[in-house]
């Protein structure tokens, strides 16, 4: 609107903008709406006519186990995590992801980690996009063992080696850990039969965004536990035993 009153832009630039949810349903009656996380769709557009859950995957894994972890009562989250990645490694020789809420903790879990052994590498907003994809690459291919980054979403990692997702400071509301976020991040260690999340508090409390992904988590993975039993269908990942495959896909 300021442009076209000061004169930099046409006034038929006024129309130049995204449609307002109601002008769309009156210029789209009928429509199919498809969202990996639909809550905030539907508060916007309404209540649909006919509402469908598709929680089945064609290779059959369920929604991951999701346990909170008091990081307060084990005097932080550092030694815990050790343990988990170490079970982990040694185990099944999978990848993890960990997120944090700021660049600089990212770099530092990651300068962590590889202190203590383990091969990790870090990825965020100003990671150069050459590096990204090798760093990412490093993880498919097994040459990492863990992914450190304050906003992994953002990268549409579909990763079937990766079978635990460490989220820290779960218990911080915000835009990176709302429900929303939440859910999302829990979604990455949905392509592994042995997928895990493990959602830090670091001070032992459950936040309503936690309770609420929590409670979401559950009841997808129930349904999908259900359906496999009541049709004979074993979980089968795309690649090894667990989920490896040598290559990064990226959605």
């Amino acid at each position: 609107r300021g442009l076209v009153e000061h004169g930099s832009r046409l006034p038929s630039a006024r129309d130049n903008r995204p449609l307002t949810g109601a002008e769309c349903g009156a210029r789209v009656p009928r429509s199919m709406l498809v969202s990996a996380t639909p809550g905030n769709e539907v508060a916007r557009l309404g209540t649909p006519s006919v509402m469908a859950m598709q929680d089945v995957r064609p290779t059959g894994i369920a929604d991951p186990l999701v346990q909170m972890v008091n990081a307060r009562a084990h005097g932080g989250f550092e030694d815990h995590l050790l343990n988990e990645l170490e079970h982990l490694r040694s185990a099944h020789g999978e990848q993890a992801l960990v997120t944090t809420l700021t660049k600089l903790s990212a770099e530092r879990v990651a300068e962590f980690l590889s202190r203590h052994g383990f091969s990790a590498g870090y990825i965020h907003s100003e990671t150069k996009q050459a590096e990204r994809l090798e760093t990412i690459q490093a993880l498919a291919a097994g040459r990492l063992d863990v992914l450190v980054g304050c906003n992994l979403l953002r990268e549409g990692l579909d990763l079937p080696s990766v079978s635990l997702v460490a989220i820290l400071s779960a218990e911080k509301q915000g835009f990176l850990r709302s429900k929303t976020s939440l859910v999302q991040m829990i979604g990455r260690a949905a392509r592994n039969v042995r997928g895990r999340v493990l959602l830090y508090s670091d001070t032992g409390a459950v936040s309503p965004a936690m309770d609420e992904a929590m409670k979401e988590t559950l009841s997808r993975r129930e349904r999908q536990l259900r359906f496999n039993a009541e049709r004979g269908i074993e979980p089968t990942p795309v690649g090894g035993s667990g989920g490896r495959r040598e290559s990064s896909i990226l959605q």
